[in-house]
């Protein structure tokens, strides 16, 4: 598996591919979410298993079991704000990208990739490659979340759904830069049927607090999904170029 390395998004196209690129809602208890979890999973699609990952996460920022209305309600009135735009943009080694503008951030993606807006996230999928970027924002007042447990509860929800078989977590560099903050990062590795077919899949999830710590601050998750044998090239002509072009709003 490749591994990511140091995220730098002032880098230019090629050193960005060599440290990035060279390396690799909606709302239940936290305890009845991984029980829904661990019970339902055997024929979960994916898009589903990153639904209850957002769904951990929520049920972990607002203590397991919160009354708090503002923390249950994700980018409340902000989903009409989260659309595409036409306009496009140019990342490092002029890959242009079109831009999306979600709940508190923008990020580029490739014009033949189809996105998915639900509420404050978004999927980015490309079909023919079985491909997909998430970016998943959910409220962390005073940052009560860690990124670092973010992502080791995301792959705990990702090993335990029984989606992945031959689940392994792999070595990873613990920390990347995207838009300008650090991210923590964990990766693994699982099998996964496609067209009957068992396809070698690689995950990695990224996840930071923004801003760092105050009342208003909510926590972004990034889920990379890809096919072991397409991960070289999709990550030069998608992924580093989305991950350079993400950009925080406020």
């Amino acid at each position: 598996m490749q591994r990511f390395g140091a995220l730098k998004t002032q880098r230019s196209g090629d050193d960005f591919y060599e440290e990035w690129g060279c390396a690799m809602s909606r709302f239940a208890c936290a305890a009845c979410q991984r029980r829904l979890i661990r019970d339902h999973a055997s024929a979960m699609p994916l898009s589903l298993l990153i639904l209850l990952v957002t769904l951990a996460m929520m049920g972990v920022a607002c203590g397991g079991g919160s009354n708090n209305s503002e923390a249950a309600t994700p980018g409340a009135g902000a989903r009409a704000n989260a659309s595409p735009t036409a306009g496009l943009i140019t990342v490092p080694g002029g890959v242009q990208l079109r831009l999306y503008r979600g709940d508190g951030f923008s990020i580029g993606y490739l014009p033949d990739w189809q996105v998915s807006p639900a509420g404050s996230s978004v999927e980015f999928s490309h079909e023919a490659d079985s491909a997909t970027l998430s970016v998943q924002v959910v409220p962390n007042p005073n940052a009560a979340t860690s990124p670092e447990e973010t992502v080791s509860v995301s792959l705990d929800t990702f090993e335990k759904s029984g989606l992945y078989k031959n689940f392994k977590r792999v070595s990873l560099a613990p920390t990347v830069t995207v838009g300008g903050q650090i991210w923590q990062q964990q990766g693994a590795t699982g099998d996964v049927q496609i067209l009957g077919q068992q396809v070698r899949m690689e995950i990695v999830l990224l996840a930071t607090n923004h801003p760092a710590h105050s009342a208003q601050t909510r926590l972004y998750s990034i889920y990379i999904v890809v096919p072991e044998v397409r991960y070289q090239q999709l990550s030069r002509s998608a992924f580093v170029p989305m991950l350079q072009s993400f950009r925080f709003l406020s």
